[in-house]
């Protein structure tokens, strides 16, 4: 039963993939300063799709944030993007290897993501980027835990991703996502360690379904708050949301 439904979710998944390489070229273009841009209904679309290839039921509590906003959200999956790409008109900051990763890198640079470099004087600049991101687009994603993690915890945010959001004034809205299975913490929605991205979605397609809990809080004011003062309070945010229990 388990292979079945392997190639089931896979030929489609790989169908969907196709027609998404296809849509890409005609619903992105770069604007006057050579930034992509990207048609977030189609693109809500397309993810959404992913979501019920993969039999991702996805529940959302709170009210999701509006442009402008510097989204920041705890880090547990590769699905962390689809699902909220699925439910906001945002684009998202990805470490520079994603860039590099066949076809699929192609479609996030296509689709607005902007790549970070890290450990080199690239990232002291990246604050710049997302600032002009916010002011043109309204709209980014960070996950400023910097890797993701097994879903038990949320880990320490890295203040420097949040200065774009002094400098241009915009709110951080925070969101705690949260995977179940069976009524418990999904242990193969994570996607740590030397786990592969194949072997990480072969673990999902061969199991019925699985979970995504997402909760929106109320966003958080930069005014008066420094970085680390922003990134603190943003954190708090999360990990209150669902606890560090992850039951």
């Amino acid at each position: 039963m388990e292979t079945i439904r392997i190639l089931w979710r896979g030929s489609r998944l790989m169908v969907h993939f196709l027609v998404g390489l296809a849509l890409t070229p005609l619903v992105t273009h770069r604007d006057r300063e050579g930034y992509w841009r990207v048609n977030h209904r189609v693109a809500s679309w397309w993810l959404g799709r992913v979501t019920g290839i993969m039999h991702l039921q996805v529940t959302t509590s709170g009210t999701p944030p509006g442009p402008p906003a510097l989204v920041v959200a705890n880090h547990v999956s590769w699905l962390d993007v689809v699902v909220l790409g699925h439910l906001l008109p945002t684009c998202f900051l990805s470490k520079a290897e994603v860039r590099r990763w066949p076809l699929i890198g192609w479609m996030a640079m296509r689709g607005g993501t902007l790549f970070i470099q890290r450990g080199s004087g690239e990232a002291r600049n990246i604050g710049n980027t997302i600032a002009r991101h916010l002011q043109h687009e309204g709209m980014l994603t960070i996950f400023p835990e910097g890797r993701t993690t097994d879903g038990r915890s949320v880990q320490r945010f890295f203040p420097r991703l949040f200065a774009a959001a002094i400098d241009t004034g915009t709110p951080v809205a925070p969101v705690a996502l949260r995977y179940r299975y069976r009524g418990e913490r999904d242990r193969r929605a994570p996607y740590i360690g030397d786990q592969s991205l194949v072997r990480n979605m072969l673990g999902l397609l061969r199991r019925p379904g699985s979970e995504v809990q997402v909760r929106f809080c109320p966003a958080i004011s930069p005014q008066g708050k420094d970085r680390k003062a922003l990134a603190h309070a943003a954190h708090e945010a999360v990990r209150r949301a669902f606890g560090e229990s992850g039951q």
